[in-house]
């Protein structure tokens, strides 16, 4: 089932054709302006969702292959990897869409990102001290630097195939552009080790296919160390052995994801 899930997201990721597809009518568009701009986000409002009770919130930082500005693709892609398991699906999500050529611990898609995400928990009743941070490929990285970044405000971090450091997403013409408490970490001699005392007891479940072609594995095995070793007993590991990049709907199908998720809070001892 999963594998079907797979093809379906590598379809709408690389095949261009998405504009022909109707976005969910779940994922509703909002905007938000940062600094005198507007930008562009969707929010997955889940049928459940009870108006008068507070609801857990998700910022989801998408990969690469849906940069842009239609404010389709994140939505669509995001909807083909959780249509199995829909149903679980018990929380708000805000998708915001980072711009071509840029990445998500630029100070702006930063700002955008966090602006979108406290908006939606104003308008949605959400809950602050449920707050996640998920994401996939250079999501993954960003949540990752973003929970660096933002130490405290989220209950639980999910970076699938990402890392702290590589060719991308801080290419040397890009680093003035970057948040300045994420550039300090990665001038660090062991830029994992300051990540990861950043990110501190905040909990963490890291995912990643063994043979990912686009991300190297061992990203994910040394945030994970690095996490470890600074003493986060909340950090979870899942490496799929015969998986490549294409892993998004298979973590969130991971039995106990959304257990785990449920027990999640900002404020707990």
């Amino acid at each position: 089932m999963w594998l079907k899930r797979i093809v379906l997201l590598t379809a709408l990721l690389y095949c261009g054709c998405s504009g022909s597809v109707n976005v969910p009518a779940e994922f509703v568009e909002r905007n938000v302006t940062v600094d005198g701009k507007a930008y562009r986000f969707r929010v997955f409002v889940p049928k459940s969702q009870n108006a008068n009770e507070k609801t857990p919130v998700m910022l989801y930082l998408h990969g690469s292959g849906s940069r842009g500005d239609d404010n389709r693709e994140p939505a669509l892609n995001f909807a083909a990897a959780i249509e199995s398991v829909k149903d679980k699906v018990n929380f708000i999500v805000v998708l915001p869409q980072c711009s071509s050529e840029n990445f998500w611990s630029s100070k702006e898609m930063a700002k955008y990102s966090i602006a979108a995400l406290d908006q939606s928990v104003k308008e949605f009743n959400g809950d602050e001290q449920r707050l996640y941070l998920a994401g996939f490929s250079l999501g993954g990285y960003g949540t990752i630097h973003l929970g660096a970044a933002y130490h405290g405000k989220f209950a639980a971090l999910i970076p699938v195939a990402g890392g702290v450091v590589g060719a991308q997403p801080i290419l040397a013409e890009h680093r003035k552009m970057v948040l300045p408490q994420i550039e300090t970490m990665l001038d660090e001699p062991d830029p994992y080790k300051a990540v990861a005392a950043a990110i501190g007891q905040t909990p963490v479940w890291v995912f990643h296919g063994a043979k990912d072609e686009a991300v190297p594995v061992e990203f994910s095995r040394k945030i994970v160390e690095a996490l470890k070793g600074h003493g986060n007993g909340g950090t979870r590991y899942t490496e799929y052995e015969n998986e490549g990049h294409m892993i998004f709907s298979r973590s969130f199908s991971e039995p106990g994801f959304f257990e785990w998720l449920g027990q999640q809070r900002r404020n707990k001892e």
